[in-house]
């Protein structure tokens, strides 16, 4: 019999992820955190891997301010969330050349969130990604460690086209949202 190693996976099965009491969205937002699924810090967004993925390449695009929900967004922070998930897809786009994308939040425990800081969830598909492992035996095959996948997209970030949105909101800046590379 072959074996199938997700080491990961365990972590989630038994309960055990080693995230830290409190919000592990939050924590991610201090610059210099060691996160390293973390692929971008931008003023008002942060943007990180799934540590439980659907498939490779989840991310996760949420506010740096904590909020459960989206209509607790300011106008600024609405539109930065849709900026960095722009330009989310065009990393993984450059770098994994997926067949679609499923997008979208869940709010609510009864909806599967699982924390309520907002997260808007970025999941890469192929025509072939789902198999019989998910049905038969709750396990997703992932053909990539997660640290490698963030590294890949974090350099995708960081040579990307720019942001071609800018954010003018009730301040007006005018000013796109700043980005620190991680």
């Amino acid at each position: 019999m072959r074996q199938l190693w997700a080491p990961w996976r365990m972590a989630y099965v038994t309960g055990e992820s080693g995230v830290p009491e409190g919000c592990f969205i939050c924590a991610a937002t201090v610059p210099g955190s060691s996160d390293s699924l973390v692929v971008e810090r931008a003023e008002l967004t942060i943007t990180l891997l799934n540590r439980f993925p659907y498939s490779s390449g989840h991310l996760m695009v949420a506010p740096r301010r904590h909020a459960a929900d989206p209509r607790e967004l300011s106008p600024e922070e609405g539109l930065a969330v849709l900026a960095a998930t722009r330009r989310a897809l065009d990393a993984i786009t450059r770098k994994m050349a997926p067949g679609g994308f499923n997008v979208g939040f869940n709010l609510g425990s009864a909806a599967g969130a699982s924390v309520d800081h907002l997260h808007l969830h970025v999941v890469p598909r192929w025509g072939s990604d789902t198999n019989f492992m998910p049905v038969l035996a709750d396990v997703k095959v992932l053909p990539e460690h997660l640290e490698v996948t963030a590294a890949r997209l974090r350099e995708a970030l960081a040579t990307g086209a720019g942001d071609p949105w800018e954010i003018t909101g009730a301040g007006g800046s005018g000013a796109a949202d700043p980005v620190e590379r991680v």
